[in-house]
């Protein structure tokens, strides 16, 4: 009995290594993309975005019942940036808009090597994406729901440079509209991590995409060094 008893607990034991390892992994990078980005939850209402174009025409001329929303965004050294992407505000917010593009609104196709452009319009079995803003330093996108054809979302890119501070930065900002207050609370916070892990995700790829070099371990260290005063420097 005990012999059979040892082996259970040995075969246990094998069984919860790679549980353990994924758990670890997931805590690892959720723990990295935190630190290297920095994030407000529930965007206030002095906040443009309610106040832009975008905003109003979709969604400004109702209550809403909930509205769920975050802003999440980068500091990039200019040092760091491609020098070509530095020639104007405009050429830094264009590369922004296409790695926007490829992640966002071409993911039902080949990746677009041009900036979005008013009405673009892409889909999945899920979601839809269409275009609505894009000017110098700012792309906003709604996302409508397929199954119902319920457009809930404004999702809005914004790109600065301070040359005075020798940063460049990066920000979306996420919005979700509902007609009534979810019951499942749980639920909600699930969706807008979800959400927000995806525009964390998606920060790393510009990051990546638009510096010199890829981005290394010891960049991940220096960048998350950088968010914790990117509010002074922008």
């Amino acid at each position: 009995m005990s012999f059979i008893r040892k082996f259970l607990v040995v075969i246990g034991v094998i069984a919860a290594i790679p549980v353990l390892l994924t758990i670890f992994l997931v805590a690892r990078t959720q723990y990295r993309l935190v630190k290297s980005t920095h994030t407000i939850n529930n965007i206030p209402k002095h906040d443009p975005v309610f106040s832009s174009p975008a905003y109003k025409e979709r969604f400004g001329g109702r209550t809403w019942a909930n509205i769920d929303s975050f802003a999440c965004g980068i500091v990039i050294p200019l040092a760091a940036i491609r020098p070509e992407l530095l020639e104007s505000d405009r050429t830094f917010a264009d590369e922004v808009f296409m790695w926007n593009a490829r992640m966002n609104t071409q993911f039902n196709g080949p990746p677009s090597s041009l900036p979005p452009k008013v009405g673009d319009v892409s889909a999945s079995d899920s979601i839809r994406a269409e275009v609505t803003e894009v000017n110098p330093t700012q792309m906003a996108m709604t996302i409508t729901t397929v199954s119902n054809g319920f457009t809930g979302g404004l999702e809005v890119i914004e790109t600065a440079i301070n040359r005075k501070n020798a940063v460049a930065g990066v920000r979306v900002k996420y919005l979700w509209h509902n007609d009534v207050i979810l019951p499942r609370k749980w639920y909600q916070y699930l969706s807008i991590w979800l959400q927000l892990t995806g525009r964390r995700l998606w920060l790393m790829d510009v990051l990546s995409g638009t510096t010199a070099r890829p981005n290394g371990d010891d960049d991940g260290v220096n960048q998350e060094n950088k968010n914790s005063t990117a509010k002074d420097e922008l």
